[in-house]
């Protein structure tokens, strides 16, 4: 069974069958006025969010307030989450501003991204089963092939998603600095419900070393309430980190 971060809100639904229309596992059914879901057929795609009506389906996150469990709170966000603010509201502001809600390290997923694309490289250059292999960086595809092509399921590319290789090389520095792990909190921010049930039931793993998963959102409207207050920090010297 998957874990899943959509739910249904029932008492904001109409039973417009909008969802059971475009789900694309047929995971949705109108039953007694209300939409419900079929758990087992769920791939987390989030189409079904996107043309209710009644917003009435919804990501489940976790909590903000799970990052002071720990010393030290790394932060992993998406290039493209920067592009979302304001023009006034510079790089360098949204680094100052994710410490000052509380994260103490601050990293893009991106940052690995070369060592990514040489084993992609590596792997389509060893390929002898004579199929075009397909890409593992969207959770929603993995699971789509998982529930409904299994055949496909052998052509997906077996590399670490961006984020996990960021939140390995995050924990590897700190156990290099002699820190113990348990007090590394490490959490991905993001608005797709895909890669929150990624981190929450990891394939070919019992467990992401990932420790929680915020909706973007929520850390949008954080950042947003200090950032116009904040002294900017050089994120560029933070990269290097």
């Amino acid at each position: 069974m998957f874990h899943h971060a959509l739910r249904i809100r029932q008492e904001a639904c109409i039973g417009c069958s909008r969802c059971m229309r475009v789900c694309p596992t047929e995971a949705l059914r109108v039953t007694g006025g209300k939409a419900t879901l079929h758990p087992g057929l769920c791939v987390d795609c989030g189409e079904c969010m996107r043309v209710c009506p009644q917003k009435a389906i919804y990501i489940d996150h976790d909590d903000l307030e799970l990052i002071k469990a720990y010393k030290y709170r790394v932060v992993l966000f998406p290039s493209v989450f920067i592009g979302q603010f304001p023009d006034r509201i510079s790089e360098n502001k949204i680094y100052a501003s994710l410490l000052e809600i509380g994260f103490t390290h601050v990293y893009e997923v991106e940052q690995p991204i070369e060592v990514l694309k040489n084993q992609i490289r590596k792997e389509i250059k060893t390929n002898q089963s004579g199929m075009p292999l397909i890409s593992s960086f969207c959770p929603a595809i993995v699971r789509l092939i998982r529930t409904r092509y299994p055949s496909l399921a052998a052509n997906i590319l077996r590399v670490k998603t961006p984020h996990d290789m960021v939140a390995n090389f995050v924990l590897k520095m700190f156990e290099d600095k002699g820190i113990d792990k348990n007090e590394v909190g490490i959490f991905y921010v993001t608005p797709c419900a895909a890669k929150i049930t990624a981190v929450k039931s990891p394939l070919g793993e019992k467990q992401s070393i990932i420790t929680g998963v915020v909706n973007s959102k929520v850390i949008y409207n954080k950042v947003m309430s200090v950032a116009d207050k904040i002294i900017p920090v050089d994120s560029s010297e933070m990269r290097k980190e």
